[in-house]
């Protein structure tokens, strides 16, 4: 009971200035189609969209060919992993397109993209699956990954994915790069930082231009708008769903533990580090934000990176501040570690079809 009067003490002396991630100027939503083409029940498109300033990204977009009696659809922004792969973003969680890539089916993004897939999500194309369930589904590359990634890392990528022998020269060039793009997160944070910008801020501003798109949309119901992702990805969703209204709820795999202050910071930590909010908040604590948002968080028992006891104590943080609407948080943990499994996937669409 004293910890508990203790925690809410500290918890109500910064709730009048807690910390608010920078969200920058809306800008209006710009979207060009580049490449479209027909799959079972959707259709998939290659687009680029305008986040903030003048630029663009890139990003899959799935739309089902079926709509309800209005014409709409629901819809669900999907935000991929970190994984210290950084040659491929919304090819975690989309089939690529063949015909946007320059060596096709034979393209080592391709290749990249179908190894992710097999090793995290059980073979299957999880976007691909919402969107054939009748979703509409965005995915972009988040900055550092994919088409936004570095030269580096797509080098990395062909070397690793593409057909060139696997001499010993070409293995040994493949461990120089893997080190340089791991350590030029650190590089890139700090280059971000010299102008004004934190990383984690210039991800979450990305992600609610993502939503904005979304809601553009004249077959998207603007007000079934969920959010997932799956490790970084899930830290990118509860940041996303507590600072947009627009997203009515989130799911949220393999992304929430307690903060140790006494670990040094390692360069994966960068893209998600908003300090002004760690300097005084546990992670927990973004519950203050999202209720009473239904979300849903899951972790698995024997996940490496996120230790259950660790994510047990977590889960309670989150609870205190859903105590005036507990029914809206759901945390779970189910067997197995750091995946996005078929048994966990059907427990997501479950969520989604319940909420949306």
């Amino acid at each position: 009971m004293k910890l508990l009067l203790v925690y809410f003490l500290f918890i109500i002396s910064f709730t009048a200035d807690a910390y608010v991630p920078r969200m920058g100027n809306k800008c209006r939503p710009q979207m060009n189609v580049l490449s479209t083409e027909q799959r079972e029940g959707y259709d998939c498109s290659y687009i680029t969209f305008k986040t903030e300033k003048n630029e663009f990204i890139s990003a899959y977009l799935l739309v089902p060919q079926c709509f309800d009696d209005r014409g709409k659809c629901p819809a669900v922004i999907m935000l991929h992993d970190h994984g210290a792969r950084f040659d491929i973003g919304k090819e975690k969680l989309v089939r690529p397109m063949a015909s946007v890539l320059e060596n096709g089916e034979e393209d080592h993004i391709m290749k990249s993209s179908r190894q992710w897939i097999d090793k995290n999500f059980d073979g299957v194309y999880f976007a691909d699956s919402l969107a054939s369930r009748g979703y509409v589904v965005l995915v972009a590359d988040a900055l550092y990954w994919g088409e936004r990634s570095s030269e580096d890392a797509q080098r990395w990528s062909e070397l690793s994915y593409g057909m060139q022998p696997k001499t010993k020269s070409v293995k040994d060039t493949i461990k120089v790069l893997k080190n340089r793009i791991y350590d030029g997160q650190k590089l890139l944070y700090d280059e971000l930082y010299s102008k004004g910008v934190i990383w984690a801020e210039k991800m979450l501003r990305d992600d609610v231009a993502s939503v904005r798109l979304l809601r553009s949309l004249p077959f998207v119901d603007k007000d079934r708008i969920g959010a997932f992702g799956f490790s970084m990805g899930a830290h990118r969703c509860w940041m996303l769903a507590a600072f947009c209204k627009n997203v009515k709820c989130g799911v949220a795999l393999s992304w929430m533990t307690t903060l140790d202050r006494e670990e040094r910071m390692k360069a994966s930590d960068y893209s998600m580090a908003v300090m002004p909010m760690r300097e005084r908040m546990d992670f927990g604590d973004i519950g203050m934000y999202l209720a009473p948002k239904p979300m849903l968080f899951l972790s698995g028992t024997t996940d490496h990176l996120f230790p259950k006891e660790k994510v047990e104590k977590a889960y309670q943080i989150l609870q205190n501040h859903y105590s005036d609407s507990p029914e809206a948080l759901h945390t779970l943990f189910f067997e197995g570690g750091h995946h996005c499994g078929n048994d966990v996937q059907k427990t997501i669409i479950e969520y989604f079809d319940n909420m949306l």
